[in-house]
């Protein structure tokens, strides 16, 4: 691209041997880019990333052209019993008119645009500050449990319980699900509770394993959530065992196995496959009951939650 408009260039000066300063001249001329249009790829109407004509100077061309007619159309109709030379005179005068006009437009949409940037820039720039305030205030914000300070509504000791917390609900419900009777809330609520008992004691003498009897507060808050995991996943996987031996999962295995061995027939490796087969389809109804076991454990807790206590019972029968 550099050579094709140096050669265009020169063409234009009338060849080499007339550039008296090369380096001024290459400064100056030879190298600068002379956009045709307001395309900032254009350079004397070419694109510098396809090399062919420019659209934009083509649009800009037919625009001024169909101007000129106008202009030129408009005149004839006016001054057509005038002298030619005073015809031209006149269209050449309204043509720098309409010009002049244009490039009043020009600069008023311009300026509009101008004011627009700034505008959105002055937004951006607000938004910005607004944002910067709201995190140096959640920063500064206290701990909603504790009320240390400058620990951006939750100090770390916090948040390593309350995932303590979230993990033993999960390993107590993994627990409750498989073992308790969904339909009697008694005994999920009387499970629940030694489950929760048991798990609790279990994490704590994790912990003190783990870390010793005489360890750091902080440091035995960070290891309890990673021990409290650890049940939960032990839990998940004793659940996946249990429901394993289930009818409906041991159901399916069989018609997985019967069928992969229609499909694969008794050749070599069908077996292997079908074993394969009957255990992955084990697996998924084991995760299906389990997650199904799992909502209807949370719907009966619910259901226990939103039933009138009996002493309200008694008011209202009173009442």
């Amino acid at each position: 691209m550099l050579a094709a408009r140096l050669t265009d260039r020169l063409k234009e000066v009338g060849g080499e041997a007339l550039v008296r300063d090369p380096m001024g001249w290459l400064l100056g001329r030879g190298l600068v880019q002379r956009p045709a249009c307001p395309d900032l790829r254009c350079d004397d109407g070419i694109r510098l990333d396809t090399g062919t004509d420019c659209p934009t100077c083509g649009n800009i061309v037919h625009t001024r052209r169909a101007l000129r007619a106008r202009v030129a159309a408009g005149v004839e109709a006016e001054m057509q019993y005038s002298d030619p030379a005073a015809r031209r005179t006149e269209a050449e005068r309204r043509l720098r008119e309409e010009t002049a006009l244009e490039e009043q437009r020009a600069q008023v949409r311009r300026a509009r645009a101008e004011r627009e940037v700034e505008q959105r820039q002055q937004a951006i720039a607000r938004r910005r500050a607004l944002e910067e305030d709201a995190e140096l205030a959640r920063r500064q914000a206290p701990c909603a449990d504790c009320g240390l300070p400058g620990s951006a509504g939750l100090c770390p000791v916090c948040s390593y319980r309350r995932r303590t917390e979230e993990l033993v609900r999960e390993a107590v419900d993994l627990a409750v699900a498989v073992r308790a009777d969904l339909l009697d809330a008694a005994a999920v609520d009387e499970l629940t509770q030694q489950c929760e008992a048991d798990t609790r004691t279990l994490l704590a003498v994790a912990c003190e394993r783990a870390c010793g009897p005489d360890a750091d507060p902080a440091w035995a808050a960070f290891t309890a959530p990673q021990v409290a995991q650890q049940i939960r996943d032990e839990r998940r996987a004793a659940a996946l065992r249990r429901l394993l031996g289930s009818p409906e999962a041991v159901a399916e295995a069989d018609a997985a196995y019967e069928a992969c061995l229609r499909r694969r027939g008794r050749g070599r490796g069908a077996e292997a496959a079908a074993d394969e087969a009957a255990d992955a389809a084990g697996r998924r109804t084991a995760e299906f009951l389990l997650r199904q076991r799992l909502g209807e454990l949370h719907a009966a807790r619910q259901r226990a939650t939103a039933a009138p206590s009996p002493a309200d019972r008694v008011s209202v029968d009173a009442a």
